[in-house]
Protein backbone atom coordinates (compact mmCIF):
# COMPACT_ATOMS: atom_id res chain seq x y z
CA UNK A 1 0.00 0.00 0.00
CA UNK A 2 1.09 3.83 -0.72
CA UNK A 3 1.93 5.59 2.64
CA UNK A 4 0.09 9.00 2.16
CA UNK A 5 1.73 12.08 3.32
CA UNK A 6 0.78 13.66 6.26
CA UNK A 7 -0.09 17.92 7.12
CA UNK A 8 2.64 19.02 9.22
CA UNK A 9 1.24 20.93 12.14
CA UNK A 10 -0.42 23.20 12.52
CA UNK A 11 -3.27 23.06 9.46
CA UNK A 12 -2.32 25.60 6.58
CA UNK A 13 -5.22 27.54 5.59
CA UNK A 14 -5.24 29.49 2.16
CA UNK A 15 -7.30 31.11 -0.46
CA UNK A 16 -7.29 28.72 -3.69
CA UNK A 17 -8.15 31.38 -6.07
CA UNK A 18 -5.14 33.49 -4.70
CA UNK A 19 -2.84 30.93 -5.51
CA UNK A 20 -3.84 29.80 -8.85
CA UNK A 21 -3.17 33.31 -10.05
CA UNK A 22 -0.17 33.09 -8.85
CA UNK A 23 0.38 30.10 -10.85
CA UNK A 24 -0.46 32.13 -13.73
CA UNK A 25 2.35 34.09 -13.12
CA UNK A 26 4.81 31.54 -13.10
CA UNK A 27 3.63 29.52 -16.24
CA UNK A 28 4.83 33.11 -17.75
CA UNK A 29 7.70 33.48 -15.89
CA UNK A 30 9.02 29.74 -16.59
CA UNK A 31 7.75 30.43 -20.48
CA UNK A 32 5.35 27.78 -20.60
CA UNK A 33 3.11 27.89 -23.51
CA UNK A 34 -0.69 27.82 -23.50
CA UNK A 35 -2.93 25.50 -25.60
CA UNK A 36 -3.15 26.92 -28.80
CA UNK A 37 -3.74 25.88 -32.88
CA UNK A 38 -0.97 23.40 -34.46
CA UNK A 39 0.79 22.54 -31.35
CA UNK A 40 0.17 20.32 -28.62
CA UNK A 41 1.22 20.77 -25.14
CA UNK A 42 1.96 17.16 -22.99
CA UNK A 43 2.74 16.71 -19.96
CA UNK A 44 3.22 13.74 -17.16
CA UNK A 45 2.51 14.36 -13.72
CA UNK A 46 2.82 12.11 -10.59
CA UNK A 47 0.11 13.62 -7.95
CA UNK A 48 1.36 11.88 -4.67
CA UNK A 49 -1.41 9.46 -3.12
CA UNK A 50 -3.99 10.59 -5.13
CA UNK A 51 -6.97 9.67 -3.45
CA UNK A 52 -5.19 7.71 -0.99
CA UNK A 53 -4.55 10.72 1.56
CA UNK A 54 -7.32 13.46 2.82
CA UNK A 55 -5.86 16.50 1.18
CA UNK A 56 -8.24 19.22 1.81
CA UNK A 57 -11.00 21.06 -0.94
CA UNK A 58 -8.95 23.99 -1.14
CA UNK A 59 -6.19 22.14 -2.49
CA UNK A 60 -8.08 20.57 -5.28
CA UNK A 61 -9.34 23.62 -7.46
CA UNK A 62 -4.91 24.42 -7.23
CA UNK A 63 -4.32 20.55 -8.90
CA UNK A 64 -6.81 21.45 -11.31
CA UNK A 65 -5.70 24.46 -12.67
CA UNK A 66 -1.63 23.30 -12.75
CA UNK A 67 -3.38 20.59 -15.05
CA UNK A 68 -5.60 22.66 -17.16
CA UNK A 69 -2.54 24.35 -18.60
CA UNK A 70 -1.79 20.88 -20.72
CA UNK A 71 -3.48 19.61 -23.87
CA UNK A 72 -2.62 15.93 -22.93
CA UNK A 73 -1.63 14.66 -19.08
CA UNK A 74 0.04 11.16 -18.24
CA UNK A 75 -1.09 11.28 -14.62
CA UNK A 76 1.14 8.77 -12.27
CA UNK A 77 -0.49 7.62 -8.55
CA UNK A 78 -3.92 8.10 -8.78
CA UNK A 79 -5.28 5.48 -6.35
CA UNK A 80 -7.59 2.50 -6.60
CA UNK A 81 -10.55 5.12 -5.26
CA UNK A 82 -10.06 7.45 -7.81
CA UNK A 83 -13.26 9.50 -7.19
CA UNK A 84 -11.08 12.80 -5.93
CA UNK A 85 -8.97 12.46 -8.99
CA UNK A 86 -12.09 12.41 -11.06
CA UNK A 87 -13.39 15.63 -9.31
CA UNK A 88 -10.42 17.24 -10.13
CA UNK A 89 -10.98 16.43 -13.86
CA UNK A 90 -14.63 17.59 -13.62
CA UNK A 91 -13.24 21.13 -11.68
CA UNK A 92 -11.21 21.49 -14.80
CA UNK A 93 -14.07 22.12 -17.03
CA UNK A 94 -16.04 20.45 -20.17
CA UNK A 95 -13.16 20.89 -22.42
CA UNK A 96 -11.67 17.98 -20.70
CA UNK A 97 -12.30 14.41 -19.80
CA UNK A 98 -9.86 11.38 -18.71
CA UNK A 99 -9.24 7.86 -19.39
CA UNK A 100 -7.47 5.50 -16.42
CA UNK A 101 -6.25 2.35 -15.77
CA UNK A 102 -7.09 -0.99 -13.40
CA UNK A 103 -5.02 -0.76 -9.80
CA UNK A 104 -1.67 -2.57 -9.82
CA UNK A 105 0.82 -2.32 -7.37
CA UNK A 106 0.36 0.05 -4.07
CA UNK A 107 -3.11 0.35 -5.30
CA UNK A 108 -2.21 2.48 -8.03
CA UNK A 109 -3.80 3.50 -11.43
CA UNK A 110 -2.49 5.17 -14.20
CA UNK A 111 -4.49 7.78 -16.49
CA UNK A 112 -4.42 10.34 -19.25
CA UNK A 113 -6.56 13.80 -19.01
CA UNK A 114 -7.02 15.10 -22.59
CA UNK A 115 -8.76 18.67 -24.00
CA UNK A 116 -11.72 17.03 -25.78
CA UNK A 117 -11.28 18.44 -29.36
CA UNK A 118 -7.41 19.14 -29.10
CA UNK A 119 -7.02 15.01 -28.84
CA UNK A 120 -8.46 12.40 -30.14
CA UNK A 121 -8.75 9.14 -28.42
CA UNK A 122 -7.41 6.33 -31.03
CA UNK A 123 -8.52 2.85 -30.89
CA UNK A 124 -5.23 0.97 -29.22
CA UNK A 125 -5.71 0.66 -25.33
CA UNK A 126 -4.15 -1.92 -23.09
CA UNK A 127 -1.01 -2.79 -21.07
CA UNK A 128 2.35 -3.65 -21.37
CA UNK A 129 2.35 -7.26 -20.19
CA UNK A 130 5.56 -9.15 -21.09
CA UNK A 131 5.07 -13.30 -21.48
CA UNK A 132 7.68 -15.33 -20.13
CA UNK A 133 9.94 -16.01 -23.10
CA UNK A 134 10.35 -11.54 -23.12
CA UNK A 135 11.49 -11.38 -20.18
CA UNK A 136 14.88 -9.88 -20.54
CA UNK A 137 17.91 -11.13 -18.57
CA UNK A 138 20.47 -8.71 -18.24
CA UNK A 139 23.73 -7.52 -16.15
CA UNK A 140 23.76 -4.11 -13.99
CA UNK A 141 25.87 -2.57 -12.50
CA UNK A 142 25.28 -0.82 -8.76
CA UNK A 143 27.58 1.87 -7.57
CA UNK A 144 28.23 2.70 -3.81
CA UNK A 145 30.38 3.80 -1.32
CA UNK A 146 31.83 1.97 1.64
CA UNK A 147 34.53 3.11 3.90
CA UNK A 148 35.09 6.21 2.02
CA UNK A 149 35.51 4.43 -1.05
CA UNK A 150 34.02 4.43 -4.18
CA UNK A 151 32.73 0.61 -5.27
CA UNK A 152 30.46 -1.66 -7.37
CA UNK A 153 28.57 -4.66 -7.41
CA UNK A 154 27.55 -6.24 -10.38
CA UNK A 155 24.25 -8.30 -11.29
CA UNK A 156 24.98 -11.01 -13.84
CA UNK A 157 22.38 -12.12 -15.96
CA UNK A 158 19.84 -10.26 -13.41
CA UNK A 159 16.49 -11.22 -14.54
CA UNK A 160 13.58 -9.28 -14.94
CA UNK A 161 10.59 -9.56 -12.29
CA UNK A 162 6.97 -8.72 -14.34
CA UNK A 163 6.06 -5.21 -13.47
CA UNK A 164 4.68 -4.06 -10.44
CA UNK A 165 2.63 -1.80 -12.52
CA UNK A 166 2.20 -2.52 -15.74
CA UNK A 167 2.57 0.31 -17.70
CA UNK A 168 -0.72 1.87 -19.32
CA UNK A 169 -0.83 2.27 -23.30
CA UNK A 170 -2.99 4.81 -25.04
CA UNK A 171 -2.99 5.90 -28.91
CA UNK A 172 -3.67 9.34 -29.37
CA UNK A 173 -4.21 12.01 -32.57
CA UNK A 174 -3.64 15.67 -32.90
CA UNK A 175 -3.37 17.33 -36.23
CA UNK A 176 -2.04 15.60 -38.43
CA UNK A 177 -0.05 13.63 -35.97
CA UNK A 178 -0.83 10.05 -34.49
CA UNK A 179 1.12 8.15 -31.49
CA UNK A 180 1.36 5.73 -28.58
CA UNK A 181 2.08 6.83 -25.35
CA UNK A 182 3.13 4.13 -22.60
CA UNK A 183 2.76 5.96 -19.38
CA UNK A 184 4.49 4.40 -16.20
CA UNK A 185 5.26 4.34 -12.90
CA UNK A 186 7.95 1.76 -12.31
CA UNK A 187 9.82 0.15 -9.88
CA UNK A 188 11.65 2.14 -6.86
CA UNK A 189 13.15 -0.70 -4.57
CA UNK A 190 15.81 1.37 -2.88
CA UNK A 191 18.79 3.62 -3.79
CA UNK A 192 21.67 2.35 -5.56
CA UNK A 193 23.95 3.43 -2.95
CA UNK A 194 22.85 1.39 -0.24
CA UNK A 195 25.69 -0.37 1.77
CA UNK A 196 22.88 -3.55 1.69
CA UNK A 197 23.51 -5.86 -0.91
CA UNK A 198 19.53 -7.08 -0.94
CA UNK A 199 18.31 -2.62 -1.81
CA UNK A 200 21.49 -2.72 -4.52
CA UNK A 201 19.51 -5.87 -6.31
CA UNK A 202 16.27 -4.10 -5.89
CA UNK A 203 18.09 -1.07 -7.71
CA UNK A 204 19.32 -3.88 -10.41
CA UNK A 205 15.04 -4.56 -10.42
CA UNK A 206 14.64 -1.19 -11.31
CA UNK A 207 16.76 -0.85 -14.20
CA UNK A 208 15.53 -3.91 -15.81
CA UNK A 209 11.94 -2.53 -15.55
CA UNK A 210 13.47 0.44 -17.84
CA UNK A 211 15.31 -2.12 -19.81
CA UNK A 212 11.98 -4.26 -20.70
CA UNK A 213 10.15 -0.92 -21.11
CA UNK A 214 12.67 -0.07 -23.31
CA UNK A 215 12.91 -3.05 -25.75
CA UNK A 216 9.15 -3.33 -25.38
CA UNK A 217 9.04 -0.54 -27.16
CA UNK A 218 11.75 -1.02 -29.97
CA UNK A 219 10.08 -4.88 -30.62
CA UNK A 220 6.60 -3.29 -31.12
CA UNK A 221 7.82 -0.09 -33.05
CA UNK A 222 10.03 -1.70 -35.51
CA UNK A 223 7.61 -4.75 -36.05
CA UNK A 224 5.22 -5.85 -38.91
CA UNK A 225 2.24 -5.57 -36.85
CA UNK A 226 3.13 -1.88 -34.96
CA UNK A 227 -0.78 0.45 -34.95
CA UNK A 228 1.65 3.59 -34.66
CA UNK A 229 5.48 3.74 -35.00
CA UNK A 230 5.56 6.68 -32.76
CA UNK A 231 5.88 5.37 -29.12
CA UNK A 232 6.50 7.55 -26.04
CA UNK A 233 7.69 6.53 -22.96
CA UNK A 234 6.29 8.95 -20.13
CA UNK A 235 5.97 8.97 -16.08
CA UNK A 236 7.64 8.34 -13.44
CA UNK A 237 10.97 6.06 -14.30
CA UNK A 238 12.62 6.84 -10.99
CA UNK A 239 15.73 7.63 -12.95
CA UNK A 240 17.89 9.88 -10.37
CA UNK A 241 19.77 11.59 -12.22
CA UNK A 242 20.56 11.73 -16.39
CA UNK A 243 24.70 10.78 -15.66
CA UNK A 244 25.37 9.02 -18.80
CA UNK A 245 26.69 6.09 -16.41
CA UNK A 246 23.93 6.02 -14.59
CA UNK A 247 22.70 2.80 -15.39
CA UNK A 248 18.54 3.28 -15.49
CA UNK A 249 18.78 6.37 -18.01
CA UNK A 250 21.34 3.91 -19.87
CA UNK A 251 18.90 1.68 -19.95
CA UNK A 252 16.20 3.77 -21.25
CA UNK A 253 18.35 5.53 -23.94
CA UNK A 254 19.95 1.71 -25.06
CA UNK A 255 17.24 1.45 -28.33
CA UNK A 256 17.38 5.07 -29.45
CA UNK A 257 14.69 6.43 -27.50
CA UNK A 258 15.65 10.04 -26.93
CA UNK A 259 15.14 11.29 -23.34
CA UNK A 260 13.92 14.92 -22.96
CA UNK A 261 17.19 16.86 -21.45
CA UNK A 262 15.43 19.03 -19.05
CA UNK A 263 18.77 19.75 -16.69
CA UNK A 264 21.57 20.57 -19.34
CA UNK A 265 20.55 24.58 -19.63
CA UNK A 266 23.98 26.05 -18.65
CA UNK A 267 21.73 28.98 -17.24
CA UNK A 268 19.91 27.20 -14.24
CA UNK A 269 21.88 28.40 -10.81
CA UNK A 270 22.65 31.44 -12.31
CA UNK A 271 19.72 32.67 -13.36
CA UNK A 272 16.87 30.50 -12.81
CA UNK A 273 13.76 32.63 -13.42
CA UNK A 274 14.93 33.34 -17.07
CA UNK A 275 14.73 29.40 -18.40
CA UNK A 276 11.77 27.16 -18.36
CA UNK A 277 14.57 24.05 -17.44
CA UNK A 278 14.63 24.24 -13.67
CA UNK A 279 16.43 21.29 -13.01
CA UNK A 280 14.68 18.02 -11.06
CA UNK A 281 11.04 17.22 -11.18
CA UNK A 282 11.74 16.70 -7.30
CA UNK A 283 10.68 19.48 -4.99
CA UNK A 284 14.54 19.59 -4.31
CA UNK A 285 14.96 20.18 -7.77
CA UNK A 286 18.18 17.08 -8.21
CA UNK A 287 16.51 14.08 -9.52
CA UNK A 288 14.95 13.80 -12.71
CA UNK A 289 12.57 10.35 -11.86
CA UNK A 290 10.13 11.73 -14.32
CA UNK A 291 10.96 11.02 -17.87
CA UNK A 292 9.64 12.05 -21.65
CA UNK A 293 11.22 9.66 -23.85
CA UNK A 294 10.56 9.93 -27.77
CA UNK A 295 10.58 6.99 -30.42
CA UNK A 296 13.73 7.89 -32.89
CA UNK A 297 11.31 8.72 -36.20
CA UNK A 298 9.60 11.69 -37.22
CA UNK A 299 8.35 12.52 -33.85
CA UNK A 300 11.43 14.09 -31.68
CA UNK A 301 11.87 16.53 -34.53
CA UNK A 302 8.30 17.63 -33.64
CA UNK A 303 9.68 18.93 -30.42
CA UNK A 304 9.45 23.03 -30.20
CA UNK A 305 9.80 23.96 -26.43
CA UNK A 306 9.95 21.60 -23.32
CA UNK A 307 10.48 22.33 -19.59
CA UNK A 308 9.70 21.43 -15.71
CA UNK A 309 6.99 23.70 -13.95
CA UNK A 310 8.31 23.95 -10.56
CA UNK A 311 4.77 25.06 -8.85
CA UNK A 312 6.17 24.82 -5.49
CA UNK A 313 8.37 28.35 -6.16
CA UNK A 314 4.98 29.73 -6.73
CA UNK A 315 2.36 29.13 -4.54
CA UNK A 316 2.12 28.97 -0.29
CA UNK A 317 4.67 32.09 -0.03
CA UNK A 318 2.55 32.96 2.99
CA UNK A 319 3.89 29.52 4.74
CA UNK A 320 7.13 29.79 3.00
CA UNK A 321 7.63 32.97 5.01
CA UNK A 322 6.14 32.09 8.18
CA UNK A 323 8.82 29.23 8.51
CA UNK A 324 11.45 31.12 6.85
CA UNK A 325 11.15 33.47 10.01
CA UNK A 326 10.83 30.88 12.35
CA UNK A 327 13.72 28.28 11.43
CA UNK A 328 17.41 27.86 9.92
CA UNK A 329 17.01 27.78 5.60
CA UNK A 330 17.59 24.18 6.16
CA UNK A 331 14.69 23.23 8.36
CA UNK A 332 12.55 25.68 7.10
CA UNK A 333 13.04 23.99 3.40
CA UNK A 334 12.32 20.72 4.97
CA UNK A 335 8.80 21.66 6.59
CA UNK A 336 7.81 23.91 3.68
CA UNK A 337 8.51 20.62 1.35
CA UNK A 338 6.36 18.64 3.97
CA UNK A 339 3.14 21.77 3.18
CA UNK A 340 3.79 20.96 -0.58
CA UNK A 341 3.78 17.47 -0.59
CA UNK A 342 1.08 17.03 0.84
CA UNK A 343 -1.43 19.37 -0.48
CA UNK A 344 -0.39 19.17 -4.00
CA UNK A 345 2.37 16.59 -4.57
CA UNK A 346 6.35 15.83 -3.93
CA UNK A 347 6.81 16.02 -8.11
CA UNK A 348 6.62 18.56 -10.81
CA UNK A 349 5.35 18.05 -13.88
CA UNK A 350 7.14 17.74 -16.83
CA UNK A 351 5.67 19.20 -20.51
CA UNK A 352 6.57 19.01 -24.02
CA UNK A 353 5.51 20.96 -27.01
CA UNK A 354 5.49 19.10 -30.19
CA UNK A 355 3.94 20.54 -33.41
CA UNK A 356 0.91 19.32 -35.10
CA UNK A 357 0.79 20.19 -38.68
Amino acid sequence: MAIPFKEPKPSFIYNSDAEIAELENHFDLRKVPKSEDNRLLMASWNIANLGAQKRPPRALPVISHILSRFDLIAVQEVNDNYRIFEKIVRDMGGDFDFVISDKAGNAERLAFVYRVGKVQLDKLWGEVALTKNEYPKRTVVAHYRQGGQDKSEKFTNHRFVPFDRNPFIGSFRSGTIGFVLANVHLYFGAFQDSTDPKKRAKYARRVLEIFALARWANRVSSGGNAWDRDIVLLGDMNVPNMDKNESTIKALKEFGWGSLDYVSNQSIGTSPTMVSHVGGTNLGNDKTYDQIALSPTGLSGKVSKFGVFDFDNAIFKSKWEDLDAQFSHSKATSLFARYMKFHISDHRPLWVQMRTN
